[in-house]
């Protein structure tokens, strides 16, 4: 009947609005990286990444990423302040790699496994190393917390390994932020390297991804 099909839409509506408040965590994340790709964090931007945020999960709704409830503001400003020293020094990097070697230089793709199995952790390490010059974060195996990236100028394994500890530093600062507290006990066990024990039996492929990484390419 026309009538119940209207009091069914009316009911949708706010369940609708509900479940997009409760994504904030991920707003928040569209809208930094909106204003991070604008390379502008003025308020106009902001808000112009907010109404896009708001319009795609409209648009196409997303299964909900939990929040864990805590936020850390020195560990959450200890991040920000690195993150953005780290942007600098790998644009100077990249700025000289392009110089002195110009077609010659070389990348690896590198895979790195991650201590949190959080989606929320997992989106925002990805992010945070794919705004940062030099590497480009290619595939992201959720089921097994891996994050593929092509890496620029790291030809060696230790080049590789240099980066896998920078990239676990990433993720280190973030859990310290806006972690669990499971995954801050991680950090602590594991400092420099990933659980060696898989999540789960239903996990796919070796044990240990980085000892599977992709052959090296050219960039």
């Amino acid at each position: 009947m026309p009538g119940s099909d209207s009091a069914r839409r009316d009911a949708v509506r706010p369940d609708r609005i509900r479940g997009i408040v409760a994504q904030w965590p991920l707003i928040l994340v569209m809208v930094a990286v909106w204003c991070a790709l604008w390379q502008d964090f003025a308020p106009h931007v902001a808000l112009t990444g907010l109404a896009f945020a708001l319009l795609i999960l409209a648009l196409f709704p997303m299964p909900s990423i939990p929040f864990s409830g805590r936020l850390n503001p020195w560990w959450s400003l200890v991040f920000t302040v690195r993150f953005l020293v780290d942007v600098v020094r790998a644009s100077f990097n990249v700025t000289g790699v392009v110089l002195l070697r110009g077609r010659r230089a070389r990348g690896s793709i590198v895979g790195v496994p991650l201590r949190s199995h959080d989606d929320l952790i997992i989106t925002l390490v990805s992010h945070a190393l794919a705004l940062v010059p030099g590497s480009i974060v290619l595939d992201v195996d959720r089921v097994r917390s891996v994050l593929y990236l092509h890496v620029l100028d790291a030809t060696t394994d230790e080049d590789v390994e240099g980066f896998r500890a920078t990239a676990l530093d990433v993720e280190a600062g973030i859990i310290r932020a806006v972690g669990t507290r499971e995954d801050l006990e991680l950090v602590r066990r594991f400092p420099s390297s990933a659980p060696p024990a898989p999540r789960s039996e239903d996990r796919r492929g070796p044990a240990d991804p980085s000892a599977a990484r992709p052959p090296k390419e050219e960039a």
